[in-house]
């Protein structure tokens, strides 16, 4: 009989709730999701970034070889000429029309200029680029401002002043990396 009572104690035991038995699933699920976004980072991603049109650049190799001044000249001058000349005018800040001082916007803007000397143009001229932008946008109300399927119109309208101000095709384009509207 003894053993009769033993063997009823085993199995009585009760089974683990709460944490415990769902710590078994958790684990699964999330040694799944490693698995499977390490997976689609090395397989899925490049080619989706193939198919873009994204392409890799190696690092440079510190350790490829010596180059002689020329070719650091050479290389320093291919890459000054590839990448666009771009003037930027942080924090702006302008008060739209028909707000009464009561709203604002503020905003950064970003010119890419057609070459270096454009650039250093501008750079000459800040004061009135200033004034420019902010007569421009200072024009438009809160609305037009806000409105987001606006914002290209305002860069072509920008562009337009610049150029008629500063020379055509001195800003070849706008953009605007901040631009919060209050």
């Amino acid at each position: 009989m003894a053993d009769a009572d033993a063997s009823t104690t085993e199995q009585a035991a009760p089974a683990p709730t709460g944490l415990k038995a769902k710590l078994p699933l958790a684990l699964a699920v999330i040694i799944g999701l490693a698995v499977g976004a390490g997976t689609g980072a090395v397989v899925v991603g490049p080619v989706a970034a193939k198919s873009l049109g994204y392409t890799a650049t190696a690092p440079a190799d510190s350790t490829a070889g010596d180059h002689s001044e020329e070719d650091a000249a050479e290389d320093d001058s291919a890459a000054t000429s590839s990448a666009p000349a771009v003037l930027t005018l942080e924090n702006l800040v302008l008060n739209p029309a028909e707000s009464g001082g009561a709203r604002f916007l503020l905003l950064t803007v970003a010119m890419e200029c057609k070459d270096a000397a454009a650039v250093s143009s501008l750079q000459a001229r800040d004061a009135e680029l200033r004034d420019v932008v902010l007569s421009t946008l200072g024009r438009k109300t809160v609305d037009e401002l806000a409105a987001i399927a606006g914002r290209d119109s305002i860069k072509t309208e920008l562009t337009a002043a610049l150029n008629e101000r500063f020379g055509k095709k001195s800003v070849l384009r706008v953009y605007f990396p901040q631009y919060v509207v209050q």
